[in-house]
């Protein structure tokens, strides 16, 4: 999971490991969503000025350094590698479960919101632990801007 990371997510996640902090705890530092956070660390998103010199506060790293990793890193990944997707036994079921469901989903959504798009730009991820007595259950919600296609 950690193969081809940039400089910056190296050292990201090598200061959050040794400092054993959690995604939740440098989420509030930075003020935003765990997920966020952790995509992150792991090359999915792109920093803004204040959330690197947060972090490098935070981690006790040169925020001028982090910057400059950030910039050299290039472009967040944007990209999901289909070998990668199979072998993970938390994420396979997630997409097994939008592929069998996927008919079913988009129909939902076309009588709901009519014929359009889901914009991935614009998609939010929560995770949510379910209560004890629900037996270690857990939410994944996903929230996205619906874009109609249009006429012309």
């Amino acid at each position: 999971m950690n193969e081809g990371l940039s400089p910056a997510c190296a050292k990201l996640l090598h200061e959050k490991s040794r400092r054993k902090l959690t995604f939740s705890e440098i989420a509030e530092e930075l003020n935003h969503d765990e997920v966020w956070t952790a995509a992150l660390f792991y090359g999915r998103a792109s920093p803004s000025l204040k959330d690197i010199h947060k972090l490098a506060q935070l981690l006790n790293l040169s925020a001028e350094t982090l910057q400059e990793d950030f910039r050299t890193s290039g472009p967040p990944i944007r990209q999901v590698r289909p070998e990668d997707a199979h072998a993970d036994p938390v994420t396979s079921p997630l997409r097994d479960a939008i592929l069998l469901y996927a008919p079913a989903i988009r129909s939902v959504i076309w009588e709901r919101m009519g014929d359009g798009s889901i914009s991935l730009p614009h998609t939010k991820v929560k995770v949510e632990a379910q209560p004890a007595s629900q037996s270690q259950n857990i939410k994944v919600v996903l929230e996205s801007k619906y874009v109609p296609f249009q006429s012309w």
